[in-house]
């Protein structure tokens, strides 16, 4: 079909970024049995409650204006007196706070007033907190602080604090725990919420990374470009090469499926090199960054460049995997789609069959990759002629991204447009229109109108439109496809030459 464009022939699968637990699942469920089974506290008898319950002067302080200035004079001969001996570290500090209390004693009434509204604030604080603290403590702590003595409240403080960052990890243990098993059956959207949130929680690395990840495979590409570039931020800061090359991975992913090639590929460069100077050539890191520059500069139409990368990729999974892995399944797919871009239909062809017998074999044939393989395969038997074939594939890829990943992920997109090509193909434009216009209205809310893929909707819409005499809709929309094609890709990319070609031709013939 002359509307046929390769830019959506392939589904971008990185390395090590395929289903299946992160961690120990039993682990996992231990952190959460122990997070969620504390003991309830026993309840005290209401006398019991009231007698440990502190009085809380609701006017803060009961003394006088001149009681508040004796007791900052006392406190100001104090810290004069620390000051005498204090190491130089010590001085500046000091010397604030005598300003400090020189003011208050300036000032008594006003100073009073904001001291007693700041320890009604503190004791507020602290009797929250009255049955873990205990009445006593808090008594003293409220003793100290109408004498101008913080210290006890700090200590108090900082334990509540301890207590509630104890809490906040808990929870973001049981978070990234329902993450793996969301995760491990499938649930790409749950598994982004639960990353997310333990992320929120605790920004570690790993929380980082798997929200990044599953933003993307879930289609949140703003999330997942948003949570790598805080990776990227904290590992530059503590200098851990290690984590930066993970992070400037996620990045370019992220910025490559956003459609912004010139910020992937020096990020994608960058992670390379990062790898190949902690783990070496022959690692799994190094493979994975080779497959994914291999795959942007497939995306950008540089084929020559990318083919040898794509095979040292996959010669090094065989090496460390062996040929019966996902990961080797996803070298050999993308392998197969350079070939098929350019043509070499019967090199690309065993390749394509070999990664999806691998895949059902693996992951199952109910898993958005396992409908990867089916639609890449899937092109190319439509595009060597082979439509009855083809269509039984894309149905049921179809069918396989709608129960995972739900319509409105631009996987679904995809497998819309690739149908939808399909039955225009085969002279049944009736019900190709509700499916590529479906694909492009996903693909805008999900992507954009600058996205690659955005325009590839329009100029494959509108050569429908074409084919069935409506001229004068499809025009607007085969100009708007190439202004977006060439500020995404470049006049000279391969498919922005092609849509070129394609408008120059429907203008030649147009009535």
């Amino acid at each position: 079909m002359e509307a046929a464009l390769a830019i959506l022939t392939e589904y971008a699968v990185e390395l090590g970024a395929l289903g299946g637990l992160v961690g120990v699942l039993t682990a996992v469920w231990a952190v959460i049995t122990k997070a969620f089974s504390k003991p309830k506290p026993v309840a005290l008898a209401r006398e019991t409650v009231e007698q440990i319950k502190p009085q809380v002067a609701k006017d803060g302080p009961s003394f006088t204006v001149p009681e508040f200035i004796r007791l900052r004079r006392e406190l100001k001969a104090d810290l004069e007196a620390e000051l005498a001996q204090a190491e130089v570290g010590e001085t500046q500090q000091l010397r604030a706070r005598i300003a400090e209390l020189e003011s208050q004693i300036a000032n008594p009434e006003a100073s009073l007033k904001e001291a007693q509204k700041r320890i009604r604030d503190l004791e507020e604080i602290l009797e929250r907190a009255g049955n873990e603290i205990g009445g006593d403590r808090i008594a003293e702590a409220r003793a100290a602080l109408e004498q101008g003595d913080y210290s006890i409240a700090d200590e108090l403080f900082a334990e509540i604090e301890a207590r509630e960052q104890m809490a906040v990890e808990n929870s973001a243990r049981a978070a990234f725990g329902r993450g793996e098993v969301a995760e491990a059956e499938v649930r790409w959207a749950d598994a982004a919420n639960h990353y997310a949130r333990a992320a929120s929680f605790s920004a570690t690395y790993d929380h980082l990374y798997n929200a990044s990840n599953f933003a993307l495979k879930t289609g949140d590409f703003a999330a997942g470009l948003r949570f790598a570039q805080e990776m990227e931020c904290k590992a530059r800061a503590e200098g851990d090469k290690s984590n930066l090359s993970r992070a400037l991975d996620r990045a370019a992913t992220a910025f490559q499926n956003n459609g912004d090639y010139p910020a992937a590929e020096p990020l994608f460069r960058e992670a390379l090199a990062l790898a190949d100077e902690l783990e070496g050539k022959e690692s799994e890191s190094c493979a994975n960054g080779l497959n994914n520059l291999a795959l942007l500069l497939k995306t950008t139409g540089r084929y020559e460049e990318a083919e040898p990368l794509y095979r040292e990729a996959l010669e090094i999974t065989r090496k460390i995997l062996g040929e019966a892995h996902p990961v080797y399944a996803n070298g050999l797919n993308n392998l197969a789609g350079l070939l098929d871009a350019t043509g070499r239909y019967e090199e690309a062809e065993p390749l394509y069959r070999e990664a999806l017998e691998i895949d059902r074999k693996t992951v199952g044939e109910v898993h958005p990759v396992y409908a990867i393989r089916l639609n890449n395969l899937a092109n190319l038997l439509f595009a060597t002629g082979r439509y009855e074939e083809a269509e039984p594939l894309y149905r049921e890829a179809l069918e396989i991204d709608r129960k995972t990943l739900g319509e409105a992920h631009p996987y679904y997109a995809i497998d819309l447009n690739n149908l939808a090509g399909l039955l225009e193909a085969t002279g049944r434009y009736e019900e190709a229109e509700p499916l590529y216009r479906e694909a492009l209205e996903i693909t805008r809310k999900t992507l954009g109108e600058a996205h690659p893929d955005y325009a590839t909707r329009l100029n494959n819409l509108a050569k429908l439109l074409e084919a069935t005499g409506r001229y004068e809709e499809a025009e607007p929309l085969l100009r708007e496809a190439l202004a977006v094609f060439e500020a995404a890709l470049g006049a000279d990319h391969p498919t922005t030459v092609a849509v070129a070609k394609n408008l120059e031709e429907f203008l030649a013939k147009r009535p």
